[in-house]
């Protein structure tokens, strides 16, 4: 079962401006988006088929970043990274 009150993503992405609650603070074992853990584990998803569009191809720069690579980055550089996608 699925509890949306502990989705990595709706803390990371739908409270936008607002502080991660203290009671979630190191409860994301490393993550940083939640999306990845949901798809995994999904029973819907056994349904899915590969796809070829290029738009989910992985931006190979930022591939081996690290957490602290992911946490210094700008907003200026996340635009740079996804522009070069286009």
């Amino acid at each position: 079962m699925v509890d949306g009150s502990r989705c990595i993503s709706y803390f990371t992405i739908e409270l936008k401006d607002q502080l991660i609650p203290d009671k979630m603070k190191g409860q994301f074992e490393g993550w940083m988006f939640g999306c990845d853990i949901c798809q995994d584990v999904c029973p819907w998803n056994r349904f899915s088929k590969p796809h070829n569009d290029i738009d989910f191809t992985p931006v190979p720069e930022v591939l081996n970043f690290s957490t602290k690579q992911w946490e210094e980055m700008t907003e200026e550089e996340f635009k740079r990274y996804s522009a070069s996608r286009r």
